[in-house]
């Protein structure tokens, strides 16, 4: 159960995640945007979900198949290889950082975000979840703690949508901004907008080494104990 406290900063990592901000900012900030970023929001979040169960499932079906000292092998497994690919993702995202005197470009599906619909809204969610190099191995590990506690099923599934919103929270708390027309929250999420995209590869560089040392420390921790 001591486990369940590494929790908290996967789910922060989880939310802290620009390119995904940027989309739900831009959204907020189309015509259509408020139909379009609680739906893009909620597609989002159910997806981090289903994958912090599928960890959670493997997790408990793993651990009850194993001997009693065992019980924590699928979480150490995650440790390691979610160690290596954050280190490999923040030197890789390192080097493709703009150049100094060079403007980072903005994705080539932000311009379309203008025309978003309910529907493609949905779309954009999905891909932005299942192609985010960041949030799912966290889910898994996520997932695969909260398999490792052997709580009871409504337990479980708490835990999972927990940690499924607070890692949706960046995006939760925008499309709930879309209610708002003030002029001043409208500059605000624009400012928003454009810093992300600036400094996008140096945030994401300085997150992928925070979470490779978080789980590099995790690794320790399994060895030494």
């Amino acid at each position: 159960m001591n486990e369940l406290q590494n929790l908290i900063p996967l789910a922060v990592g989880m939310m802290i995640s620009p390119l995904p901000i940027v989309a739900i900012v831009a959204i907020v900030l189309a015509p259509r945007g408020r139909a379009a970023a609680p739906i893009y929001t909620t597609t989002f979040t159910i997806v981090s979900l289903v994958f912090l169960a599928l960890g959670a499932v493997f997790s408990a079906n793993s651990s009850s198949s194993s001997t009693s000292g065992s019980s924590s092998t699928v979480s150490f497994v995650f440790a390691i290889i979610i160690t290596i690919g954050f280190a490999l993702f923040a030197v890789l995202s390192w080097i493709g950082r703009p150049k100094p005197g060079q403007t980072a470009k903005a994705p080539s599906w932000l311009a379309a975000i203008d025309n978003v619909t309910p529907l493609s809204a949905a779309g954009l969610g999905f891909v932005m979840a299942i192609t985010n190099t960041k949030n799912i191995p966290l889910a898994l590990k996520g997932g695969a703690l909260i398999g490792d506690a052997h709580s009871s099923l409504p337990i479980t599934i708490l835990l999972c949508v927990v940690v499924a919103i607070i890692g949706s929270l960046a995006l939760i708390v925008p499309a709930l901004i879309a209610l708002s027309t003030s002029d001043r929250v409208i500059g605000a999420l624009q400012r928003v907008k454009a810093e992300m995209i600036a400094h996008n590869a140096v945030m994401m560089t300085v997150l992928f080494a925070i979470l490779a040392a978080n789980e590099a420390a995790q690794v320790v921790h399994h060895l030494v104990s």
